[in-house]
């Protein structure tokens, strides 16, 4: 039992396998976001000397050059690369190279006979800001560490007196534990509080799934209706991946929008059964009042979900229960909002609870064919829905 919380700890600081691959993902956007400011950092410090040191007629210069076209080079990468999905070994070598970049710079200065004088001033700062580096498994990051503290005696052995290479030995060896333990404490920690936030979200999520199956449970007509308009939404989705107009969305946002489809009609909860179940037509009085349940959806979100932490994925709740009533010319409701006015995921959730309610029989209408509803969808194509999302839905419906 010990040596698998042992095991754990290393491998995925305290978490069960099972655990820790659920917030993978997590994880590394954390750490290519911290990623892209530690290489910017060691550029900018990097540039800084080498301009102070021309100035200045040093001859230290190559270091300092050194840091900064590589640091850039990374940072420049792991933008490149940050929404997009790569590769763990791929995100590893990125974020070591980072690593061995300020070592080797480190080491390249220690060496320097001006530098003498001041034992292990390079890798100490080194040792002690890996605390707040890019790894998350302790057994990697200590075998780098000492590794690469290995690295830095090896050249301080050749280069420097024997005194000044004891004193690095000490010191190296002391910031090395050091920056072991201040590590372990702040990696788990992170680690930890990304999962308990995780929990916190899907219990979150869960309540407010279970909401909207209360409200579909009301009303007597939708019966089946937050499960369709979620893979009609899957659907349109995976078509507009393939598309270059929107490649600007990330994936993020997508499952985003997926997770919040199903509380599009959750402000129903608060319309009275007599208009929800109306076995017929409503009066201009009895719509005027179930139109109010869009916006009852958004006050029920952000009471809800305010504490929410994923600030994205609660605004595309809120518009989708809000605006997903909106027309692309507007004449919809509850802001008439028009055209690119209203939220993208706004106006393809319009597009997947309208099909959905077409082909789905009510008490006060029949279901119509998917070749019926495919037309009616077709006529309202730059009218009541956006033209280049209907073009893309209809695909999805063959």
């Amino acid at each position: 039992m010990k040596s698998n919380r042992i095991k754990s700890y290393f491998f995925y600081c305290g978490l069960e396998r099972e655990e820790y691959d659920l917030i993978k993902s997590k994880v590394w956007t954390r750490n290519t976001h911290i990623l892209s400011v530690t290489s910017i950092l060691a550029a900018v410090m990097g540039l800084g000397f080498f301009v102070f040191n021309t100035l200045t007629h040093s001859s230290v210069l190559f270091p300092y050059l050194f840091l900064f076209i590589g640091s850039s080079v990374v940072f420049i990468l792991n933008r490149i690369t940050l929404d997009r999905k790569m590769n763990d070994i791929f995100r590893i070598i990125l974020c070591y190279s980072q690593m061995i970049l300020v070592c080797v710079y480190a080491g390249i200065l220690s060496t320097q006979p001006t530098n003498y004088a001041i034992p292990a001033t390079s890798i100490i700062v080194f040792i002690a800001i890996l605390p707040l580096s890019i790894d998350d498994r302790p057994a990697r990051m200590y075998s780098v560490m000492i590794l690469e503290s290995g690295l830095y005696l090896v050249s301080s052995y050749f280069f420097k007196s024997r005194e000044i290479f004891s004193l690095d030995v000490m010191n190296t060896a002391t910031f090395c534990v050091v920056g072991m333990i201040l590590y372990s404490v702040i990696c788990s920690r992170n680690i930890r509080e990304i999962y308990q936030g995780m929990r916190v979200e899907s219990i979150q999520q869960s309540v407010i799934t279970s909401l909207a199956t209360v409200v579909e449970e009301r009303d007597e007509n939708t019966g089946g209706h937050i499960t369709r308009t979620e893979d009609y939404v899957k659907n349109l989705i995976l078509q507009m991946k393939k598309q270059e107009k929107y490649t600007n969305l990330t994936d993020e946002y997508y499952k985003n929008v997926v997770l919040a489809a199903p509380m599009h009609d959750i402000g129903k909860i608060k319309i009275p059964d007599a208009i929800l179940n109306k076995p017929g037509r409503l009066t201009g009085e009895e719509y005027e009042v179930m139109k109010k349940h869009a916006e009852y959806g958004t006050e029920i979100i952000k009471k809800t979900m305010q504490d929410v932490e994923k600030e994205e994925y609660f605004n595309i709740a809120c518009n989708i229960a809000k605006y997903h009533h909106e027309r692309f010319d507007g004449t919809g409701y509850p802001s008439g909002l028009k055209g690119e006015e209203i939220p993208v995921e706004a106006r393809i959730m319009a597009l997947a609870d309208v099909y959905d309610a077409l082909v789905s029989e009510r008490v006060y209408k029949r279901a119509f064919s998917k070749e019926e509803a495919r037309k009616i969808i077709e006529e309202g194509v730059g009218t009541q829905f956006d033209p280049d999302l209907a073009s893309l839905f209809l695909s999805t419906i063959g």
